[in-house]
């Protein structure tokens, strides 16, 4: 999907990607020269929401598994220089940070890939990295509870935008598990209980009617602020 993300993500969407996008990293009280890690970053596309925030001194984390993802960031990097970014092609699941090394985590989208073990490790993780009294801000496209606006919502997801994504790769497989990992995700809440367990404080959010849905989690310790 890498080629065609961007484009297809903000057509299919309506735009509200980037909405969405804003208001997970909103969610999160950053300061100048805080480190905040990206994961599951894919193209870069919250770097431009984190680094008004945390400019001059701030540094970003990037981690994505997938090299033409990371290929993508480079080139976003050598188009527009920013804020310092690491860019780590490695496994969210068992990153190489050192544990308490990043102020807060942000994370779009890429949650609906796993199946609830990995979500353990995922949060088991960011658990690790987090500085005592950092946050994460973790955002997906969900199931909306109504009935009808669940209807609608589906079809377009398992229906449409594999088409629209045909019409911008040329290839329409890959959009087709769009459909499948969203109905199997459901919402956050899961994610939300799961962040509770491992010790966080947590808020749990709603977008758009729950088209999307975000978490906000707190590790316990002093506050950065």
């Amino acid at each position: 999907m890498s080629p065609s993300y961007d484009v297809v993500n903000l057509v299919s969407s309506f735009g509200f990607s980037e909405i969405w996008r804003a208001q997970c990293v909103r969610h999160l009280t950053l300061r100048p020269g805080n480190v905040v890690a990206d994961l599951m970053s894919g193209s870069g596309e919250c770097w431009r929401y984190v680094r008004r925030r945390i400019e001059p001194d701030g540094r970003i984390v990037s981690v994505d598994l997938c090299p033409a993802m990371c290929k993508r960031q480079e080139q976003r990097l050598n188009q527009r220089p920013m804020t310092p970014v690491e860019i780590r092609c490695e496994n969210a699941l068992s990153m190489a940070l050192p544990e308490n090394s990043v102020d807060h985590i942000v994370s779009a989208f890429g949650l609906k890939t796993f199946d609830a073990s990995q979500l353990r490790r995922l949060i088991t993780e960011m658990f690790r990295i987090l500085r005592p009294g950092g946050s994460c801000s973790l955002l997906e496209i969900s199931v909306p509870d109504s009935r009808l606006l669940r209807t609608v919502y589906l079809f377009y997801i398992c229906r449409l935008i594999p088409w629209i994504g045909r019409i911008f790769l040329k290839n329409i497989e890959c959009y087709r598990m769009l459909g499948i990992y969203t109905e199997a995700f459901g919402d956050c809440r899961q994610v939300a209980d799961l962040l509770g367990e491992a010790g966080f404080r947590v808020a749990l959010r709603r977008h758009f009617f729950g088209c999307a849905s975000s978490v906000v989690a707190t590790k316990p310790g002093k506050s950065l602020a």
